[in-house]
């Protein structure tokens, strides 16, 4: 008769089960959320929309988003100024002192919880001679705490413990306390499962999460469901108010859901929690009685439960891992979270930084770091949990990719229900870019279980190491947030950048025969958005370097045992021996694709040198087209050998394709663009490789602006052609074979992990550093030359008619009777000195003829008409307001009459024309008043 072998057991204490993070998650949510809800409800009481000045600006509010944005990007200076003046945001009080408001409220619920629960009717203290008593105390020595906690007796309530870890008070229901006398094993167990509750800090978490809550509701989603209600069901004049507004109802259905769900997993993880140390620490597994068969709905209805089924937690006592398994709704609920805190927290901040301003980018990307290292922390630990269990017990590791595919979709979802990928649509223009976020998700979590898979091969699962993996996966994802936020989010509305003008600004500028290489223009042209994209987040270079020297010192490190010093006395025989796996693949099938293909880089560029050398003696004019064709070039033949590099190293690496893969990619992109670099600035040495200098030296005109320019794209492209190969040969090589570790020397895999690590930080902190001066500064006017022209359709009488009224509203009116105002005073003035008699003093006219220039200015600075006759008139009245305003300032330095009569003549054809485009707009809006409107 043989006997099944009894897999070993892993302590869940080896690494935290990862509840506290995700009960931080739900927190930072709630307290984020509360400054932001109440933002939009007291921005849309106060009507402080930014309908008007969208209005002003001449965009439709009933068109497409991507069209409102195209119309206020070519004036966006006057519509921050028009939103600054006519309708600003709430103080930023609001939305601070609100969060606080709700934080205090929390505080005062969490202290009065427990006082209410201690003046219960029927609740007694226990009586200090009966047995319950004393097997309350031992059971507290036998979970080590200081004290036993106050016991209470009620019976007409639930075995429960409530206070705060400090101030623990026990409840005891009267079919328990009978128990004492009559099945004390059951009384015990039962005792150690609520006093592992106080062990494991779950009381104090428990009450603060549910103040928290609890003041929620009252203060923010109350309030908030009331103005999102109304403002629904009152009638819209535009057709893109209703997706919005239905939105932010579902909004409030969306975070009572995520809430609840959330939480009540949560909950159930940590009852698992004290169910295991309860049996540790002697508690019969008998106890946990086997539950009648799950019915159909059971799954279902387990979601909502905060108490797991007894069949559940009796299999999590038996051992079989539930506690370490990967599900996929806490993936996809921190997702959806991570997403809202992650707009949540980020917008109302922005609103009150100045546009473009220092403190504003860097603002933008520290704030990323919040949801970043959440949703990391939640993910991330789980991961590490699972792959740890697997490998130790020798059972089957789930597929990390999995989880993150789930934690991609919840990310894409909570996206559908902020009105950031769609805002005057019920979905998204293009909702195919979603799948973006879902790819991010899914690479982030799968990187995340490779490295822990590999670390645990290699022997090492301690906190440093996991804390190194996820730090370096906190990066990662913080840079794809913060492009997501910038650039991605703005693929889903349509296409913002035209190539066709870019290219025409790309000839305009370098001038000479550029526009006779359509070619070189169109691929800079089409690129150019992509690259730029690449170099925003100030981490992406050391996000990217983080990812391959995480993984590296696992090929040098000892095997060893990963569990915790502190917790070895703890576990079983079983529980502190690390299981054998399969070893490593060879260091050197990482590093031979990318030393290989970063050498083939260098040669590639060497070769491109001796191409454009031929081009030489350059025609004149065609230096800056010349500097343009080699860089892109450059950065063509670098990622191309760092693409090959990927996908040679991921098919020969066997288990570990990602890390492998992004070892060989990054070395070729360090070492091919090293090399690259080293030939710009040895440029005029050779006299066959001569490209842009004639004297031989270090020239750092090229290297440098490559180096500002090319180096977060290389190595960002780098990181993606890596994933990209590691996919690729997983889904094609479903179960490759293991290769073994190559015995090599070790001190020579110590001395080139070490000269990869310090040039791989050197690389890093390069563009750290650079990132401030890739962030150059533009002008508003080159920005807009660079999107495409908005379309203008035939719009209604009344949406012209709004146009007109707003863009009067906020600031034409006031500009037109400042012109009439000066007017006035400036013919009044040469009234008074043309009676007068003797020699005339013309200087009391210098104010008016300055303020028309400075009206004329002004005009200049504010929207345009959005009717294109009035526009015209208006054009006419700036330009006859500067002239007229330059010359008599001029005629009054100078003395020719003749030149402040023309100044005279100049500025009465201004307000002329100024009065035409206001009677061309009154007129529209006379028109449109039969046809109804508000």
């Amino acid at each position: 008769m043989t006997v099944e072998p009894v897999p070993p057991r892993v302590d869940e204490r080896v690494i935290g089960a990862g509840t506290t993070v995700r009960f931080v998650l739900l927190m930072v949510l709630l307290f984020v959320a509360s400054g932001s809800m109440m933002r939009d409800v007291a921005s849309g009481i106060s009507g402080a929309n930014g309908v008007g000045c969208q209005l002003a600006a001449g965009a439709d509010p009933d068109a497409s988003t991507l069209q409102v944005q195209l119309v206020l990007l070519q004036q966006r200076s006057a519509f921050d100024e028009c939103m600054a003046r006519h309708q600003p945001g709430p103080p930023w009080w609001v939305v601070l002192g609100w969060p606080v408001v709700v934080l205090l409220g929390a505080a005062v619920l969490f202290r009065a919880i427990p006082r209410w629960r201690r003046r219960a009717r029927w609740a007694s203290p226990l009586d200090s001679t009966h047995d319950a008593h004393r097997l309350v105390a031992e059971a507290a020595a036998t979970a080590g705490l200081a004290r036993p906690p106050r016991v209470v007796v009620d019976p007409t309530a639930s075995v429960v413990v409530y206070g705060s870890n400090r101030r623990p008070t026990l409840r005891l229901s009267a079919d328990l306390l009978h128990s004492a006398t009559t099945d004390p094993e059951r009384f015990r167990g039962v005792v150690l499962h609520e006093l592992a509750h106080i062990r494991n800090g779950d009381v104090t978490l428990y009450y603060v999460t549910t103040a928290l809550w609890r003041m929620f509701l009252a203060a923010v989603l109350t309030p908030y469901a009331v103005w999102a209600v109304v403002s629904l069901v009152q009638p819209s004049w535009w057709s893109g108010d209703e997706p919005s507004q239905v939105r932010r109802v579902l909004l409030l259905v969306l975070l009572v859901l995520l809430v609840y769900l959330a939480r009540a997993d949560v909950l159930r993880s940590r009852e698992v929690c004290a169910d295991l140390a309860a049996v540790r620490w002697g508690a019969s597994p008998h106890i946990w009685a086997a539950a009648a068969p799950a019915r159909r709905w059971s799954a279902f209805a387990e979601l909502w439960r905060t108490h797991p089924r007894l069949d559940l937690r009796r299999a999590a006592v038996a051992g079989t891992g539930e506690l370490f398994g990967l599900r996929a709704l806490p993936m996809f609920l921190t997702g959806v979270a991570a997403t809202l805190v992650n707009a949540q927290v980020r917008e109302p901040v922005q609103a009150y930084l100045v546009r473009d301003g220092l403190l504003r980018e860097w603002m933008s990307q520290a704030l990323t770091l919040v949801p970043s290292g959440l949703v990391v922390g939640v993910v991330g630990i789980a991961l590490w949990r699972a792959v740890v269990h697997g490998v130790r017990t020798s059972r089957p590791v789930p597929p990390a990719w999995r989880a993150g595919l789930w934690l991609g979709f919840g990310l894409a979802a909570g996206e559908l229900f902020l009105n950031r990928v769609a805002v005057l649509e019920w979905l998204p223009p293009h909702p195919e870019f979603l799948l973006l976020v879902v790819l991010a998700g899914t690479a982030i979590a799968w990187w995340i279980g490779q490295c822990a898979h590999l670390w645990a091969t290699a022997g090492r699962t301690t906190l440093p190491v996991m804390a190194a993996v996820l730090g370096a996966a906190w990066l990662a994802l913080s840079s794809w947030f913060i492009w997501w936020q910038s650039d991605g989010t703005l693929y889903t509305l349509g296409t913002m950048v035209d190539t066709d003008r870019v290219r025409e600004v790309l000839a305009h500028g370098l001038g000479g025969p550029a526009a006779d290489h359509a070619l070189v223009l169109s691929a800079f042209a089409s690129f150019f958005p992509l690259m730029h994209g690449m170099s925003i987040p100030a981490l992406s270079v050391a996000s990217m370097i983080a990812l391959w020297i995480v993984p590296l010192p696992a090929w040098i490190v000892r095997p060893a045992d990963g569990t915790p010093r502190r917790l070895r006395p703890a576990l079983d025989d079983s529980g502190a021996v690390v299981v054998s796996a399969p070893p490593l693949p060879p260091l050197r099938r990482a590093l031979l694709p990318g030393l290989i293909g970063g050498v083939v880089a260098g040669a590639a560029v060497v070769g491109l040198q001796a191409y454009l050398h031929t081009w030489r003696p350059l025609p004149p004019g065609s230096g800056a087209l010349f500097a343009l064709t080699y860089q892109t070039g450059t950065f063509a033949v670098v990622v191309a050998a760092t693409v090959v590099a990927a996908f040679v190293a991921a098919g020969w690496a066997g288990r570990y394709p990602l890390p492998v893969a992004l070892v060989a990619a990054q070395t070729a992109a360090m070492l091919g663009f090293a090399l690259a670099l080293t030939a710009m600035s040895a440029d005029g040495c050779v006299e066959s490789l001569r490209v842009m200098e004639s004297t031989c030296g270090p020239h750092f005109t090229m290297s440098g602006l490559a180096l500002l320019t090319l180096l977060a794209p290389v190595f960002v492209v780098a990181a993606i052609a890596a994933f990209a190969a590691a996919g690729v040969v997983a889904i094609v090589r479903r179960a490759p074979a293991v290769p073994a570790r190559a015995p090599g020397r070790p001190a020579v895999r110590r001395r080139v992990v070490a000269v990869l690590c310090v040039a791989g930080v050197a690389v890093s902190a390069s563009g750290l550093a650079l990132w401030d001066q890739s962030r150059g500064e533009a002008s508003d006017d080159k920005v807009a030359q660079m999107f495409a022209r908005p379309v203008v359709p035939q719009l209604p009488a009344r949406t012209r008619a709004a146009q007109q009224a707003a863009w009067k509203r906020f600031g034409g009116f006031d500009l037109n009777q400042r012109l009439l105002d000066t007017m006035t005073r400036h013919s009044e003035t040469l009234q008074t000195l043309g009676s007068a008699t003797g020699p005339v003093d013309f200087s009391p006219l210098r104010t008016s003829c300055a303020e028309f220039g400075q009206i004329a200015r002004d005009a200049q600075r504010y929207f345009r008409i959005p009717d294109e006759v009035a526009q015209q008139h208006w054009s006419r009245f700036t330009a006859l307001a500067n002239r007229g305003s330059a010359n008599c300032l001029a005629a009054l330095e100078t003395g020719p009459d003749r030149l402040l009569l023309r100044s005279l003549e100049e500025l009465t054809n201004a307000a002329s024309e100024a009065n035409s485009a206001l009677d061309r707009l009154s007129r529209i809006s006379a028109e449109a008043q039969p046809q109804g409107g508000r």
